[in-house]
């Protein structure tokens, strides 16, 4: 037995719940892959990669689309795009773009990242965004070139964004001459959760960014849409980046169509698992969930600071019982359902969950 499988064959003795990336491909994904033609995507020649570009801006209602590794490539583009150096970029203050993606805005674009924050979902009010904009002093305002929204939100517990805040947001953009980005790592839950179409929640904006690896569960990449002087734009960037060339791009797009193909729709199963998951891990004591916030497949969960617990220590004590989570803040961890999850893992995932909180309840824990 190779060192693959023996890898393969211990990860199948854990539930991984930290993130979606946890699932591997299809198999449908591996049959695609394995069949896939490889031509010189760089030079425009896969048809693979043209195909899943192509529904890309179809799907969310832009003119160009370009296949990118991750979701943060794709933000460093938009980021390039909209963000000159010395101006403001004005981002939510617990967003993934400002706590995770080490700074890009200020350490490669020379813009300052400005903190604005939002509601419990995520939402950022337009007249906070508003007062960011007009503050003053010294008779000078910052010069404010881009928002950025996320969707859904990943700190808030997976939260939506509705169609109509979208747009309302959008509308004030406009006005204001700022330009708009979304990061839609998780779009696609977002409007399976809404029962709407993808375009509803990406078209208002200027770019957006969805995610094929994370809740559609392809190995790979992201699609970045926009404008097609955007997506030309971004092809240059992407090549000084040091990505632009994703040799045999061809084995990747194959899955990630397959992916938008069949994935979709059953995004339904997994913010189904996540609220059952979350009304078990609500019967826990010392742990507490906004149910307002168990709105797709992530569900944060929060410690009673009278357990005297910290979210690493609950990690750990969870992993070595077979359960991963994310510890994302001190007193704070979350769950992310997928498709590789079964109720029998729901069930499972909660009983691990309450005997870890009882077993370290009842010995005493330095935090």
């Amino acid at each position: 037995m190779g060192q693959t499988e023996i890898d393969r064959e211990g990860l199948q003795d854990s539930i991984d719940l930290r993130w979606e990336v946890a699932a591997p491909p299809t198999a449908e994904m591996w049959q695609a892959m394995r069949n896939a033609p490889i031509a010189m995507a760089d030079f425009g020649e896969d048809a693979s990669v043209l195909e899943l570009e192509a529904r890309g801006a179809s799907l969310t209602g832009h003119e160009a689309s370009l296949l990118v590794p991750t979701v943060t490539a794709g933000t460093v583009l938009s980021m390039m795009e909209g963000a000159p150096t010395g101006t403001v970029v004005l981002v939510e203050s617990r967003s993934h773009i400002h706590w995770v993606e080490q700074m890009h805005i200020s350490a490669i674009c020379g813009a300052s990242p400005r903190l604005v924050q939002g509601d419990k979902f995520g939402a950022i009010p337009l007249d906070a965004l508003e007062f960011a904009v007009a503050e003053e002093y010294y008779g000078h305002r910052q010069p404010v070139s881009l928002l950025c929204l996320e969707n859904t939100h990943n700190i808030c517990g997976g939260t939506i964004l509705t169609p109509a805040y979208i747009a309302e947001t959008a509308d004030w953009c406009r006005r204001h001459d700022i330009s708009l980005f979304l990061d839609g790592a998780r779009l696609f839950n977002a409007a399976v959760a809404l029962g709407v179409d993808l375009e509803e929640l990406a078209s208002p904006v200027d770019y957006v960014v969805v995610a094929l690896n994370k809740g559609l569960g392809a190995p790979f990449g992201a699609l970045l849409c926009g404008s097609r002087d955007f997506i030309a734009n971004s092809r240059a960037r992407a090549r000084r980046l040091g990505f632009a060339s994703i040799h045999k791009a061809g084995i990747y797009a194959a899955a990630g169509l397959v992916a938008l193909e069949t994935m979709v729709e059953r995004l339904n199963d997994d913010h189904a698992r996540a609220g059952r998951l979350a009304a078990q891990v609500a019967l826990v004591p010392g742990l507490s969930i906004d149910f307002d916030t168990v709105q797709t497949n992530l569900v944060r969960v929060e410690i009673s600071p009278e357990l005297q617990i910290s979210s690493g220590q609950l990690a750990e004590s969870m992993k070595s019982r077979g359960l991963k989570v994310h510890a994302f803040e001190p007193m704070a961890f979350k769950y992310a359902t997928h498709f590789e999850i079964t109720d029998a893992d729901i069930t499972r995932a909660a009983e691990i969950t309450r005997d870890v909180i009882g077993q370290l309840t009842s010995t005493p824990q330095i935090v």
